[in-house]
């Protein structure tokens, strides 16, 4: 809960600075924006006023709070462009100016939906085109097992790491075990409380992405992993139903950067090389590609990530470069085919 406190105290910090016309949107969207979410747009917005209070003559010297509708309705297109412009020459990456123009579009389409202004300027505003990658950095079968396998032992980190593994060895496996086996993304994981869990039906409850609720189902393998580290929990008394189930030593919650640093570890240790460039969303990259590849259900896939578009699930359905190996020589076979039914 600590980090979320904090999560939230730097979105009032943000608030506080912007324009009034900020705060019922990112304060009062309800489910549609989650905290990460909304705290990003935030920073994303205070860097664009700050800019512009500096940059434009027509809002020089103004302060970005005192903003009022009139005063919006003059921020234009150009504006916009000049901005992203301005991020682009300085070589920021595409996926990072991107992201700004989609705070910016996202903030103005809810000041045009709630008929606060007339036109939405980031609609005529410069466009960036986000390269698309037709590989999916992931970890095969073979390199997932590999990866257990180190978390179990131990025997790849540091002495000083070593030290603590005992300790650590059951939670830090279930987490990594249930991320590859469920493809949840680790902020859904790091939410999860033991009452969430049942062992019955094998699944678990997650708040996805914008809030909404979904039930998850893991393996056999997963939930024998689950019902020792809940054991573990309820040999230290702690039986609630709102008991975190990955914990700190001090029995708080795992935070977000600890876990992703716990996994990063890991895979560090366990896969040389490439495991130096895998996070936890790549453990979720790695269970989405093996569903795929097993079940061809584009549908289902979409369901169990959680995707509200599929256009976003279907990067896992591009073919990666084994497969397009693996099929070299099929017009090859094609044609050898034609040619003994001509003789």
């Amino acid at each position: 809960m600590q980090e979320i406190d904090s999560k939230t105290d730097k979105l009032y910090e943000y608030v506080a600075k912007l324009p009034v016309a900020c705060e019922p949107f990112l304060l009062e969207t309800g489910t549609e924006l989650s905290l990460n979410t909304r705290v990003a747009y935030a920073f994303e917005l205070y860097s664009f006023f700050q800019w512009l209070t500096y940059n434009s003559p027509t809002f020089c010297d103004m302060d970005p709070k005192d903003m009022l509708r009139d005063d919006l309705s003059r921020i234009t297109s150009q504006d916009i462009s000049r901005y992203l412009t301005v991020a682009i020459n300085k070589n920021k990456a595409k996926r990072t100016v991107a992201r700004k123009r989609a705070a910016l579009s996202s903030f103005f389409s809810y000041l045009t939906d709630n008929r606060i202004l007339e036109f939405n300027p980031v609609s005529a505003a410069t466009h960036v085109k986000v390269p698309q990658k037709d590989e999916v950095l992931h970890l095969n079968a073979e390199e997932q097992i590999s990866l257990l396998e180190a978390v179990d032992r131990g025997d790849k980190l540091s002495e000083r790491e070593q030290a603590y593994h005992d300790r650590y060895k059951l939670r830090d496996y279930t987490l990594i075990l249930l991320l590859l086996d469920t493809g949840m993304r680790v902020s859904e994981l790091q939410q999860i409380d033991i009452g969430n869990i049942s062992f019955k039906d094998h699944s678990v409850i997650v708040v996805r992405k914008g809030g909404d609720t979904q039930t998850l189902f893991f393996s056999d393998e997963a939930s024998e992993a689950l019902y020792e580290l809940a054991k573990a929990h309820k040999k230290r008394g702690m039986t609630a139903d709102n008991v975190p189930l990955f914990q700190t030593a001090q029995g708080t919650r795992l935070g977000v950067r600890a876990i992703e640093k716990l996994v990063k570890k890991y895979t560090a240790s366990a896969i040389p090389g490439k495991g130096e460039l895998l996070s936890p969303h790549k453990m979720r990259s790695s269970f989405a590609m093996g569903y795929y590849r097993e079940e061809k259900d584009i549908l289902a896939l979409q369901r169990k990530l959680g995707h509200k578009s599929l256009a976003a699930t279907n990067i896992y359905a591009k073919a990666t470069k084994e497969e397009m190996q693996q099929t070299r020589s099929v017009m090859e076979q094609v044609r050898n085919k034609a040619r003994k039914e001509d003789v």
